[in-house]
């Protein structure tokens, strides 16, 4: 098998640059005897190639061409006959240049692919493109904004549509131009066109049928600066979000059972860091298993005061006060008890609740069911009546002169305040994690609202079970996204599913007053009209042309009393339904970044679920963000944003480096940390490494120029060290398929640079280049040579083939047999394997590591070795040290020397002898075995006769 041993100590002695075009390692340092004459240079079979030493980006674009990336994708779908593998491409969003991570995402989706096809199996890959939401629309918002167009629904979905459609073509042209294998012009899903909607739409019916789907006030993400609903998955966190914090005092109207009697004056502490909510507040909460207190403070003489006992500790310090606990009860005894606060009049309750817990504040929770999920709960707990006093656009509404129109995250905010100014005990400023819009990176709020949600609470239970099942990667990180995924699933009682916009997917509902019309035969109606015209039809046509006669007259609808709805869908739950492309088929993999597990993940699992009560995928492959080398996020205010033309391309003030180099970069860095760091410092790492791949490959194309078609299905006679380099070349493929087939790329490019560098370079090319170079044309010795070579460097390019595929298709196009492009070739001829014991190479390898040693810095070739081993030893290492008085035996071809007597150890240890060979250099093959009166050995005489 292949194994993974540094040879370093034995060959880091006889590595050095050489000519451009030759590898790295593959010649000695300088012999320590001058030639003194150069004339059979000529007669030299030096190794031969146009393949050039270096690339450049107009050749990567010819290569794409000539090796026909673009047919590829459906040459497999016919061609390959191995199981069918699917990977369901997640839809990237239509708006806007592409980053960093989009190349990670596309390149390493790119490079499965690449292999499985090389395994011979089939490969389903449907690129697709979410052209629908928020991030386009604010396009669309602002292209009107300065060509003064009108704000119609209708006109900003042209607009919106004409700007997602020609960022979809520039984004195909990248990952064209990245070497991502697909079928670009005709197999590709866009959420915006007419059949996604269609399906879309039925989807969304058989969910709302079932009893998944509903409409109801309820809590959500607000964001002021969109003017709609968000998801989770829409938010990001700003953990140095700084709020304003109040403690507040609320008068209690009914005391608790143990403080009856104490004075019947006694105010609950409250404390929040939305003030802006207390117009809404409709209740305490308590928790009935805290212990709570009625106390006073040094700072308030004369009042008293309700608070959970375990935090008088830290309200000390906040307060700035002593306090002095006058009775404690447990917290049941709050039920009951009631108070008011100087915004209403109106008594209000305490209520229990099992979201209150000991941490910062009091104890007592302020509860504004408006603006809450927490709060919300318990108001339906307890029949209580759920009003909303902020409007979509953040601002205060039906609450008076005072308040009505103020901002509730500014000036409204100060103005509750001031109306509560003698009844707030402490403010202060919070520091704490807060969500912002995605989009538009300003605060959101909480806000109930008519919406429509997925219940994802019925859901859950089978979520949890199915995720189980599924399998996840990369294993160095599948524990914790598991973890982060579950949690996720287990927190979210219910999921959002529309918006306050217009460009999306229509909520096909029809209203009559506050009921809902929806049944199949206005459904199909609808997809009927989306067919003939597009999904704009919902905002251009009547009512009358969505209710069919016969349909108005079962139901007695009066049209003149019917409206539409203006809500579209979440983007989230028209990428969700993204795995009806698959028409069927269930994908062996899903493949993206860490987010998605709140995001397209879970909408794709709870949607399959809910449809078809399986998850949509097998496995998940979960890759990191992108950081700059001070691992800080991507950001265009910090300036660190790098953009993948950039890279391979460059710029005024970066040099390119290729493509080649960027998807090394991805197979070397991307697969194994949650975090993937780039810099100039590792794109030029990667691009010497790409460099002495090229080196090589180039110097084996070289050894096998000379060779005609037929040779390459010739089985030789092959010694140990070819056999031993044939069945290491074969073991290195197979375990490279296996770092591909777990997504260990980063071990892919690891283990083909030290099989390159320790097998092929530091080793077989060393020891047999006498072979190669100075045997006669088309001579066993150097045909069985280069036909292992030839092994070698197909085992190489199937192995680089995935990651580098310009690369190799360009090596593939100066090789003897190219016909056609290398992933349309099915089988190349190389050598079989051979079961043979490798221990005897090993333990080969480890007495030349001795050698070297003994040698020190000379020349191996002075030099002739007796060598003792034990007797078992002895007899594999006989076999090898036979020749047939022309060319050295194998023993001495891998050892280098120019002679080898073997001896039984009596002792059984090993013992190392090394003297100078008395023989003369041979002036052509530079080796210390010239025969008498000669300056060449006999080998070479024969040559040239």
């Amino acid at each position: 098998m292949f194994k993974t041993r540094s040879f370093a100590n034995f060959c880091s002695n006889y590595r050095k640059l050489t000519s451009q075009w030759t590898c790295l390692a593959c010649v000695r340092a300088k012999g320590s005897v001058e030639p003194k004459t150069k004339t059979y240079s000529h007669t030299i079979l030096f190794p031969k190639t146009d393949f050039p030493a270096r690339s450049n980006n107009k050749t990567k674009e010819e290569i794409q061409k000539t090796a026909q990336f673009s047919q590829l994708y459906n040459w497999q779908r016919e061609h390959l006959s191995g199981p069918e593998f699917v990977l369901h491409d997640g839809p990237p969003y239509a708006n806007g240049d592409l980053h960093m991570g989009h190349a990670v995402n596309k390149i390493i989706k790119d490079i499965n692919n690449r292999s499985q096809i090389l395994q011979g199996n089939k490969v389903h890959y449907i690129p697709g493109w979410d052209c629908h939401g928020l991030p386009i629309e604010f396009k669309a918002l602002q292209s009107k904004t300065k060509k003064n167009e009108p704000s119609d629904p209708v006109q900003t979905r042209k607009i919106a549509r004409s700007f997602a459609l020609e960022t979809v073509e520039r984004q195909k042209d990248a990952f064209r131009s990245w070497g991502v294998m697909a079928d670009w012009d005709d197999q590709c899903y866009l959420t915006l066109n007419k059949k996604y909607v269609q399906n879309q739409l039925r989807q969304f019916y058989k969910m709302y049928k079932s009893g998944l789907i509903y409409r109801a006030l309820k809590p959500v993400y607000w964001s002021p600066s969109s003017k709609t609903a968000l998801a989770e998955a829409e938010l990001e966190y700003d953990p140095q979000f700084k709020s304003k914090e109040v403690y507040v005092k609320m008068p209690m109207t009914k005391i608790p059972e143990p403080a009856k009697h104490l004075s019947e004056k006694m105010s609950a502490i409250i404390w929040t860091t939305t003030p802006w909510t207390l117009v809404a507040n409709k209740a305490i909460a308590y928790s009935a298993h805290m212990m709570y207190a009625v106390v006073t403070l040094s700072s308030r003489p004369g009042e008293l005061f309700l608070i959970a006992k375990d935090q008088i500790e830290e309200l000390e310090k906040v307060l700035g006060a002593d306090i002095t606990i006058l009775v404690d009860f447990e917290g049941r005894h709050l039920q009951g008890c009631s108070y008011t606060n100087n915004l209403s009049t109106d008594a209000l309750p305490f209520l229990e609740a099992d979201h209150v817990t000991k941490g910062k504040g009091t104890g007592l929770v302020h509860t504004a069911p408006a603006h809450g999920p927490d709060d919300f709960l318990v108001a339906l707990k307890n029949n209580m009546t759920v009003e909303c006093n902020v409007d979509e656009l953040g601002q205060y509404t039906n609450l008076g002169p005072k308040l009505d129109g103020l901002q509730v995250l500014a000036e409204g905010q100060d103005a509750v305040i001031k109306m509560l100014e003698h009844s707030i005990l402490q403010t202060g400023t919070y520091t704490h994690s807060y969500p912002l819009d995605w989009r538009t990176k300003k605060p959101v709020i909480v806000r109930a609202s008519d919406q429509w949600f997925i219940d994802t609470s019925a859901l859950k239970e089978k979520a949890l079970a199915a995720l189980e099942k599924v399998t996840i990667l990369p294993p160095t990180t599948a524990d914790q996204s598991r973890q982060g995924f579950r949690a996720q699933l287990e927190k979210r009682p219910y999921w959002c599913i529309s918006r306050q916009r217009a460009w999306g997917v229509p909520i096909p509902v029809l209203y009559r007053g506050s009921d809902v019309i929806l049944n199949e035969e206005i459904l199909e109606k609808l997809c009927s009209l989306v067919d003939k015209h597009d999904a704009d039809i919902w905002w251009t046509c009547d009512v009358q042309d969505l209710i069919p006669k016969d349909v108005a007259d079962k139901y007695d609808l009066n049209i003149e009393e019917i409206s539409k709805g203006k809500d579209i869908m979440d983007i989230w739950l028209d990428s969700g339904l993204s795995w009806q492309m698959l028409e069927g088929k269930k994908a062996r993999l899903y493949s993206e970044g860490v987010d998605q597990l709140t995001g397209w993940f879970q909408a794709s699992l709870l949607t399959s679920l809910a449809l078809k009560n399986e998850a949509p995928y097998e496995s998940i492959f979960v890759h990191g963000f992108v950081v700059d080398e001070k691992k800080r996020k991507m950001s265009k205010s910090i300036g660190n944003v790098i953009d993948p033309k950039t890279i391979i391309h460059g710029d005024k003030k970066n040099q390119g480096y290729g493509v080649d180099t960027l998807r090394w970069w991805v197979a070397s860095h991307a697969t194994q940390h949650s975090q993937i760091v780039i810099s100039k410092k590792l794109l030029e790492d990667c691009q010497n490494e790409v460099i002495r791949l090229r080196n090589i490959i180039k110097y084996l194309l070289g050894v096998i120029s000379d060779l005609e078609k037929p040779v390459f299905t010739h089985n030789p006679d092959l010694n140990y060290f070819d056999q031993y380099m044939v069945e290491e070349s074969h073991q290195f493929e197979k375990q490279i398929i296996d770092y591909y087939n777990n997504f260990r790329y980063n071990q892919v490019a690891q283990s083909i640079l030290f099989f390159i560098s320790n097998k092929v370079s530091g080793l077989y090319c060393h020891c047999i280049k006498d072979r190669l170079y100075c045997s006669k044309k088309n001579s066993n010795e150097r045909l069985s040579a280069q036909l292992v070579l030839h092994t070698i460097l197909v085992s190489i390019c199937k192995s680089l083939g995935p990651v580098l595929p310009h690369l190799i298709e360009e090596a593939w196009q100066h090789h003897p047999l190219c016909e056609q492009p290398f992933y349309f070739t099915k089988e190349i001829p190389v050598l079989a394997p051979n079961n043979i014991d490798i221990s005897v190479m090993d333990a080969i390898l480890d007495i030349k590591r001795g050698v070297c040693a003994t040698a020190k810095n000379e020349n191996l070739k002075k030099f002739k070795l007796i060598l003792r081993v034990d007797s078992n030893l002895y007899e594999e290492l006989n076999k090898l040290n036979v020749n047939d008085g022309v060319n050295d035996s194998v023993l001495c071809e891998v050892l280098e020397l120019s002679d080898v007597s073997l001896e039984v150890s009596d002792s059984g240890k090993r013992e190392i002898m090394l003297s100078q060979t008395k023989r003369g250099q041979c002036m052509r093959c530079r080796k210390y075995n010239a025969i008498d009166n000669s300056d060449k050995c006999l080998r070479c005489e024969r040559v040239l006769v």
